[in-house]
């Protein structure tokens, strides 16, 4: 199988699995196909890039949430960092809330965790 028809491997921070056992069921359900059918495939067709603190993240909508994410092309890894409502303006805002941690350098500190964890696996 060619790389680019190998499929990325989903993964998510501890925040972000708080946030989608958080969603009500049918946002989870889908969330799950969007990450199955779009993001486990083609994460960047999918998405928009983030600019200014969240540089390097992507982000993609469905109903009225948005997913974070990161993409890792040299060991076909999506991973999931944020999920939430988008709210302008308001406190609860999805990308409000994350820009702060990643201000606070709890999403990286979160990301290792991950991508250690990952290469473990192999």
């Amino acid at each position: 199988m060619s790389p680019a028809a190998t499929p990325y491997a989903i993964r998510f921070t501890a925040d972000a699995k708080r946030e989608v056992e958080s969603l009500d069921g049918s946002i989870r359900k889908q969330l799950r196909r969007l990450l199955e059918k779009k993001m486990a495939i083609h994460p960047a067709q999918y998405g928009e890039p983030l600019a200014g603190v969240l540089k390097g993240y992507w982000s993609h909508h469905f109903a009225a949430h948005r997913v974070i994410y990161r993409i890792y092309d040299d060991v076909r890894l999506v991973l999931v960092c944020a999920v939430g409502a988008r709210r302008a303006g308001h406190l609860s805002d999805v990308y409000r809330h994350f820009e702060a941690l990643v201000e606070a350098g709890r999403t990286a500190r979160q990301i290792l965790d991950v991508l250690r964890s990952s290469s473990k696996r192999k």
